[in-house]
């Protein structure tokens, strides 16, 4: 089943910030649970036998929870059959520290299906026609309105082009 964050926001009607994306599992018939882990664990995807199961660790900040469930989304329908097999009709890929490293191309493609769902460039293109000065204040207030930390906000804007070059780039 392969959508597009688009895809998604559409089919859940969502039109503006923030993304509820806790409501975005359920419209999919997809389960969530809490799951504590190391801190270097974020969560995981599970399927088995038709039924898919994302657990978070419910010890991380709330964005990075809300970072952690749409990039499992990502997984879920960007790679509906990728994951380590740990029994036959059991598949589980979990979120660590490694997602972020840029290596492993399926993680990329999960953290930008988990940008682009969580800060929707049509969003960010209206709210940034609503800007006087772009600063380091104006990407804290976006961060803000769109529930990601300002270095999520930075990526995207910054991977959208929308980041003027002299913008500070640090907190």
């Amino acid at each position: 089943m392969a959508k597009t964050p688009d895809d998604v926001l559409k089919d859940c009607g969502i039109k503006r910030p923030p993304v509820p994306v806790e409501d975005i599992p359920s419209f999919y018939n997809i389960e969530v649970c809490q799951l504590r882990g190391s801190s270097d664990i974020f969560g995981a995807i599970l399927r088995s036998n038709g039924k898919v199961l994302i657990a978070i660790n419910p010890a991380q900040h709330p964005n990075r929870r809300r970072f952690t469930l749409a990039h499992e989304l990502g997984h879920y329908f960007c790679h509906p059959h990728a994951a380590e097999h740990v029994d036959r009709d059991f598949r589980i890929s979990w979120r660590n520290s490694e997602s972020s490293t840029g290596i492993n191309w399926k993680e990329v493609e999960a953290n930008k299906f988990a940008a682009a769902l969580l800060m929707p460039e049509e969003c960010l293109h209206r709210d940034l026609n609503r800007v006087a000065t772009f600063d380091q204040p104006t990407i804290k207030h976006l961060a803000s309105r769109y529930r990601v930390s300002p270095v999520a906000m930075r990526f995207r804007l910054g991977n959208l082009g929308l980041l003027p070059p002299d913008s500070p780039l640090e907190d």
